[in-house]
């Protein structure tokens, strides 16, 4: 008999991009959960932080904690870090 709890996979695979806040610091070289950015889907403005970090895979998706689309993904390779930020409209860097 199955249980009546359904359990949703991706709610359990799901942190908040806090969690990578130290690849962030390796990418950009400086502190970038506090930084702001903005959903290129839906407009959302937001603290890089407060995106759902899916880390599961080869790479980390964050996705817009609105609209749960795509903002930015990560793939890290011997070789090169590669980001695809198509999801943003912008990302800020602080001087």
């Amino acid at each position: 008999m199955m249980d009546d709890i359904s359990v949703d996979t991706n709610q359990e695979m799901m942190l908040d991009a806090n969690s990578v806040g130290g690849l962030l610091w390796d990418i950009f070289g400086a502190e970038m959960t506090a930084e702001p950015t903005k959903c290129a889907h839906c407009g959302n403005q937001a603290e890089i932080g407060t995106l759902l970090a899916y880390t599961q895979g080869p790479g980390v998706v964050l996705r817009c904690s609105t609209c749960c689309k795509v903002v930015l993904r990560i793939v890290q390779t011997p070789d090169a870090v590669y980001l695809d930020a198509r999801g943003a409209v912008y990302l800020r860097l602080r001087r």
